[in-house]
């Protein structure tokens, strides 16, 4: 298994995952198709604030991953936000979330003082993932607004 960044060749295929994704239970929010178009867009243009990764199996994408930066000014530092991390299902259990947690780690270990992510808690099998890569709960209750 390779993970490398999204390229624009990947649109599609990273599209129909992101569709899958984004329908499921793994996730509160069921986003429309153009705005995880424009998602995409912009983690393959990989400007400041969020970049886009592809597991591939022989060069072939079998999955995705997102990251946002930010600060943290309780940590005092930058802050990676994992948004991201989907297989699909016949890859799943061959430990591509795990690399993929490493690789996140090992790239931005110089940069950022903090790694986040985002779980519903009833996701057994990615809470355990998490946990076992050092992931602690926060116990932080989230609250959003959305302004647009």
């Amino acid at each position: 298994m390779t993970i490398r960044k999204m390229e624009p060749t990947d649109f599609d295929k990273v599209l129909d995952m992101m569709l899958v994704f984004y329908a499921s239970d793994a996730l509160l929010i069921h986003p429309e198709e153009s705005v995880l178009r424009k998602t995409l867009a912009d983690a393959i243009e990989a400007g400041p604030y969020v970049e886009g990764f592809v597991f591939c199996q022989e060069e072939e994408p079998v999955g995705y991953g997102m990251i946002a930066k930010s600060y943290s000014t309780e940590m005092g530092g930058h802050c990676v936000w994992i948004e991201d991390i989907y297989i699909q299902p016949e890859f799943r259990g061959q430990g591509l979330g795990t690399s993929f947690l490493r690789f996140v780690e090992d790239r931005y270990r110089n940069w950022a003082v903090r790694l986040r992510l985002e779980a519903e808690e009833e996701n057994e099998k990615a809470m355990s993932v998490y946990h076992s890569a050092g992931y602690e709960t926060l116990g932080y209750i989230q609250l959003v607004k959305t302004i647009s």
